[in-house]
């Protein structure tokens, strides 16, 4: 559920990053200047985010108890996602060439790519619609998680950028963009290696988050064992939700800081800031309860107890989320705008 990202990040966009969509092959014998084409991949990159997380609300918003209507929502939700798909591929075929050294053998990257992943989203269509109504569609959907590797999109450009500074010029050019490179790269910022692994779901993944951890040295890449019992599973579960939680709050936090710092000061700006930042973690701490929600209690003395208690806390804030960003007292906002302690607030 990160920025990705699925930030943002949903299940479906979680198997899905943009770095590996089915893409028609584009590119064209027009050659365009470095920025002006990292700027039109990017602009086109963000705006596929935007639709595609659109795409992925109706699945999490599924009622995953019902095994037939989960797998509905996903086939829906899916379509959503090629439809957006399908206007990213026509903005990437009008892009045209970098007009840089290899600029060609880019273009060849990110037609491999399409290809690669065309066939995995074909194959995760298949193994999700082949869900018995009868299985419990969660287990079952991580399981089809497993099974798939999604290819890594930098370490081509990586492999190129080897043997051509240009290239590396193009790759440092996204990630200074860092939507961009989260979106095309499926990074959480510019500051993954470049042997960072494109993170999958796993039995341990809930609505996007991922048990799979990464150091910031590329030969330290570690990947978590997959949990297998049913307590393993709930345990690895309550740890990536709510830590994966607690990451996203904090990162909306620093974002509001640096805004907050930029801003002009004046009430209504403060007021502003201070709402988006609510909405975004009343946003996440609804994924999170969704997430706790969908676990499995432990197979221990009181474990349906246990489960509940997490639950409880998830719903709990859930409600303080819900209740600050109802809030609406002029009276108050008013002093705060008139107050001199405020001011730098």
């Amino acid at each position: 559920m990160r920025p990705g990202q699925f930030s943002r990040l949903t299940l479906l966009v979680a198997l899905l990053p943009l770095g590996s969509l089915l893409f028609a092959c584009g590119g064209g014998d027009k050659k365009v200047a470095l920025d002006d084409w990292v700027a039109e991949l990017c602009d086109a990159a963000t705006e596929y985010q935007e639709a595609s997380d659109k795409a992925g609300e109706g699945f999490l918003d599924a009622d995953f108890e019902d095994t037939k209507k989960a797998r509905e929502a996903f086939a829906a939700s899916l379509k959503d996602q090629k439809e957006a798909q399908s206007d990213f591929r026509s903005a990437f075929g009008k892009i045209g060439q970098p007009d840089i050294e290899d600029g060609d053998k880019v273009i060849d990257a990110f037609k491999e790519q399409f290809d690669e992943n065309d066939k995995l989203t074909k194959d995760i269509e298949k193994a999700i619609k082949a869900i018995d109504d009868d299985d419990d569609f969660l287990e079952e959907f991580l399981k089809v998680a497993d099974e798939f590797d999604t290819p890594d999109f930098r370490e081509k450009l990586d492999d190129l950028a080897e043997d051509s500074d240009d290239v590396q010029d193009l790759i440092d050019e996204i990630d200074d963009d860092e939507a961009c490179s989260e979106a095309i790269f499926d990074d959480d910022s510019a500051d993954s290696t470049s042997n960072t692994a494109t993170p999958t779901p796993t039995k341990s993944t809930q609505a996007g988050r991922t048990a799979t951890t990464t150091s910031k040295t590329p030969a330290a890449t570690k990947t978590v064992a997959p949990a297998t019992t049913t307590n393993e599973k709930w345990v690895s579960g309550i740890c990536v939700s709510f830590t994966g939680w607690v990451n996203d709050i904090d990162k909306a936090n620093g974002e509001f800081q640096t805004a907050l710092d930029k801003s002009t000061g004046d009430g209504a700006s403060i007021k502003r800031l201070l709402v988006d930042f609510l909405k975004t973690g009343q946003t996440e701490t609804k994924n999170l309860q969704k997430e706790v929600s969908a676990l499995k209690a432990p197979d221990v003395t009181d474990g349906a107890k246990i489960h509940k208690v997490f639950v409880d806390v998830s719903t709990e804030l859930v409600k303080v989320f819900d209740t600050l960003v109802a809030f609406n007292a002029p009276q108050i906002e008013s002093i705060f705008s008139s107050r001199p302690e405020c001011s730098g607030f």
